[in-house]
């Protein structure tokens, strides 16, 4: 009898396992340095890849999760962005919650220290931005602020996702974002 309770345990847990939208490697962790994404991340943007931080560019914000995370940043004629593909891919109607926790360097290479925001893509192939799924707004704190991202994909099933930073402003200018502790939370019902 405990025997077969342990298998029903096991199917139920490996069942619910195999549905889950793990992120690899959710906090970045690598080797802190320049022009380089940590293991299960790739960058998105020929000529202009992330960091692992601290330790470059001026920062020094201790990380939120873990020994490292990332930085990307944005640029009067370009911006950064990294991907992942997922165990399981978001599908079409069903609704994801993640956690990411996001800051911003006002000293970042000297230069770079103007405030920017984080878009989340849905991808139907590598780096292919489909659908845009989620925007944090400006993040202005300087210490690690816990967000919570539900994503809703409308237009189709998506085996990536794409992490881009970007502007809050209809004009170019240098800024930065830092990201750690990235986390698939739970599949919730959709409001829509």
């Amino acid at each position: 009898m405990l025997r077969l309770l342990y298998l029903l345990y096991l199917t139920c847990w490996l069942t619910l396992s195999a549905n889950a939208q793990t992120i690899r490697n959710p906090s970045f962790e690598g080797i802190p340095g320049t022009s380089t994404v940590p293991v299960h991340w790739l960058p998105c943007q020929l000529g202009s890849t992330p960091d692992i931080q601290p330790g470059y560019w001026l920062v020094t914000l201790p990380p939120s999760d873990g020994k490292s995370y990332l930085s990307l940043v944005c640029r009067y004629d370009s911006w950064e962005a990294c991907q992942q593909q997922l165990s399981q891919p978001l599908l079409m109607g069903k609704c994801y919650q993640y956690t990411i926790d996001l800051a911003y360097s006002p000293n970042f290479a000297g230069s770079f220290g103007a405030v920017a925001q984080l878009r989340v893509w849905g991808g139907t192939k590598s780096c292919k931005q489909s659908e845009l799924l989620w925007e944090s707004g400006p993040v202005k704190k300087t210490v690690w602020q816990r967000y919570l991202l539900e994503l809703a994909p409308k237009e189709a099933n998506y085996p990536f996702i794409i992490l881009e930073v970007y502007y809050v402003k209809s004009t170019r200018y240098e800024g930065n974002l830092l990201l750690d502790n990235f986390r698939f939370k739970q599949e919730v019902p959709c409001q829509f």
